[in-house]
């Protein structure tokens, strides 16, 4: 896993899960999807998220964001495009995608991000790890 804007990548503003490519992406917490986009470019230019990206696409390739409370989750380098759509009510732990490498990417991961407010900006972004501790959710590997 990649931290939340870690000294080699300040501006990361969210964390990365790594995965197999076509693992269900399950929604965090319930909530209403607000945003369903393809965000991929190549020397500025857009292009198509239904194929792997790489580290010189930039762009989060699909993703979705699902507003709940006053939070924004922003999940990114699906596969395919979500699952679900605007406007539709999703519960924790339903699947709304699965993970890829479309955008900006090196490999198959999940990339979340939480913000405090609607829209999604840089300056409103914070850790998800201090969101899953409070859920009682640990992303520590368990001990052999």
């Amino acid at each position: 896993m990649s931290g939340f804007r870690t000294a080699e990548r300040p501006t990361h503003n969210g964390i990365d899960i790594s995965a197999p490519k076509g693992t269900p992406i399950r929604a965090a917490a319930a909530g209403t999807v607000i945003k369903v986009r393809c965000n991929a470019s190549l020397d500025g230019r857009p292009t198509s998220c239904d194929q792997d990206g790489s580290p010189s696409h930039a762009g989060c390739g699909w993703y979705t964001e699902i507003l709940t409370g006053t939070l924004v989750h922003r999940y990114c380098h699906m596969l395919v495009q979500p699952y679900v759509h605007v406007g539709q009510t999703v519960t924790a732990g339903q699947t709304i995608g699965i993970v890829g490498t479309s955008g900006h990417s090196s490999g198959p991961h999940l990339h979340w991000e939480i913000h405090t407010g609607n829209p999604a900006t840089s300056q409103n972004a914070q850790d998800p790890e201090a969101f899953l501790h409070e859920v009682g959710v640990s992303l520590d590997a368990p001990k052999p």
